[in-house]
């Protein structure tokens, strides 16, 4: 992502601070990865497989962003001191997009995932760039919030729903953050 749209989207994600991630972010990152991956947890074999195979499909996902999206930048979110989530934003010339989204699940349901998208939507119209983004067909709650922020359906395939926000839209309004 260009720093112009780096700095914007700083800026617009108060009170959430956004950061590179370090190498000491490594543990919660995986921690992270693996609080979205509820249906490898439920596989019927030793918990260290289970625990292999979620850090095999983490760094197989990383591979595959920066391979898709050789430019994009991550960054690791924090809220009231915490790190409570990531996000991975492509910034180009024709369209931003949100590459991925995830957030503890004790961070889930307090309006977070509105103030990011709302603050990634306030970043995408100040560029006249429409926000685009993918979620998988299994993630209905994704999907609901993504609809409630103005996104509309643009195709897909067997695994995901591609979705656009134009930015020709109106901006729906600030979301309001509860307190963890």
């Amino acid at each position: 992502m260009p720093p112009p749209l780096l700095a914007i989207l700083s800026a617009l994600l108060q009170p959430v601070q956004a950061r590179a991630a370090h190498d000491g972010d490594a543990d919660f990152l995986a921690r992270l990865y693996a609080s979205t991956r509820a249906d490898l947890h439920s596989v019927t074999a030793e918990p260290a497989f289970v625990a292999a195979l979620i850090a095999m499909q983490q760094r197989l996902q990383g591979a595959g962003y920066r391979r898709d999206f050789p430019a994009a930048t991550y960054l690791l979110l924090e809220h009231q001191g915490a790190r409570c989530g990531r996000i991975v934003v492509d910034g180009g010339p024709l369209a931003m997009r949100l590459v991925d989204i995830a957030l503890l699940p004790e961070c889930r349901g307090q309006g977070l995932g509105s103030h990011i998208l709302h603050a990634l939507q306030g970043c995408a119209a100040r560029h006249a760039l429409p926000l685009t983004l993918a979620v998988h067909h299994a993630n209905a709650p994704a999907r609901r919030l993504y609809l409630a922020r103005g996104f509309q359906s643009c195709g897909g395939n067997a695994v995901s729903e591609q979705m656009i926000w134009n930015n020709a839209q109106q901006l729906p309004s600030s979301p309001n953050l509860t307190s963890a």
